[in-house]
């Protein structure tokens, strides 16, 4: 059915007269009249009763005006979207991790291929700065290793949980006492008790593995001596390797070496390679290629992480 012809029916009901409903529709009165005698004769039952010349809903006429407004509604807005979504031409997106812009690096010669048209803008930055773009709609997509989503339920999609180690130099007295046949795991207090006077490399302030370090010792009152900061993960493993002082790194990066020994912790920390899009965006066609392309590069590449 047209939707004009739900609007018949509609202003008819509002201005419960025939001459006000045709000039209000811009149409003909005897239109507007042909109209509804149709209308009532599919039906089977008058829409409308009939008094001194005045028009009022019929029970029936209720029911078919209460879904008359919903379709029209329902129409509006599927209008509205599908001319958002023709229109995208441009998709911003952040990362706040290399092993994600390693996954985009990849997936988007596909992306490009299919979607010729979209143009991308490529950022990046920490957790803190990507999430704040997302917050407030300068960015589009973010891909971010998160301690949580808790915040972003209604608008993130979680690829993969990767738990995050604390690594120390083998050289390390504690290590040195260790069994080297049983598991190896730290909680907050003996970490600080057998590592506290040693010097720490971390993940730059506003980072997810950063914000995880904050939470597992914010009992401890503990402030570890820093000899670095640095984003780069590969570069905290050759630190710690050449005893430079011991730092978390999550299991993907974690070396196989003599030199290093890596500690579950208890509990255990995690890390989510997450997607994170605006609040208000609805995912077209580009979109959702793209956020499959990630799931399904996740599930090839990072099975074991």
């Amino acid at each position: 059915m047209d939707k004009r012809y739900l609007e018949y029916i509609l202003a008819l009901a509002e201005t419960g007269n025939m001459t006000k409903a045709a000039r209000k529709l811009y149409v003909s009165q005897p239109t507007l009249s042909q109209f509804l005698a149709k209308q009532e004769s599919e039906i089977g039952s008058p829409l409308f009763k009939r008094t001194n010349g005045s028009y009022a809903l019929t029970p029936v006429g209720e029911l078919y005006a209460e879904y008359a407004r919903k379709v029209l509604s329902l129409t509006d807005i599927l209008e509205k979207d599908i001319q958002r979504i023709s229109n995208t031409s441009r998709i911003k997106i952040g990362t706040s991790a290399s092993r994600a812009l390693q996954m985009l690096t990849s997936i988007l010669v596909d992306f490009c291929k299919y979607y010729p048209q979209v143009e991308l803008t490529l950022s990046d930055g920490s957790l803190q700065i990507m999430s704040g773009a997302i917050s407030k709609g300068e960015m589009d997509v973010a891909f971010v290793t998160a301690p949580s989503l808790d915040q972003w339920k209604e608008q993130s999609i979680a690829l993969k949980k990767e738990e995050v180690v604390f690594a120390a130099p083998s050289s390390h007295p504690y290590c040195q006492r260790l069994n080297p046949d049983e598991p190896h795991v730290l909680n907050s207090s003996q970490m600080v008790t057998h590592f506290g006077s040693s010097p720490f490399i971390l993940q730059l302030k506003g980072s997810c593995i950063r914000y995880l370090l904050e939470d597992f010792l914010a009992d401890q009152n503990f402030t570890p001596v820093i000899a670095c900061n640095t984003s780069n993960a590969h570069s905290i493993c050759d630190m710690v390797a050449s005893n430079i002082g011991s730092g978390f790194i999550p299991t993907g990066y974690a070396i196989i070496s003599p030199k290093v020994t890596c500690f579950s912790l208890e509990p255990k920390l995690y890390r989510i390679h997450s997607i994170l899009y605006r609040k208000d965006l609805i995912p077209g066609p580009p979109h959702k290629y793209l956020f499959e392309l990630a799931k399904n590069y996740a599930k090839e590449h990072w099975e074991n992480l």
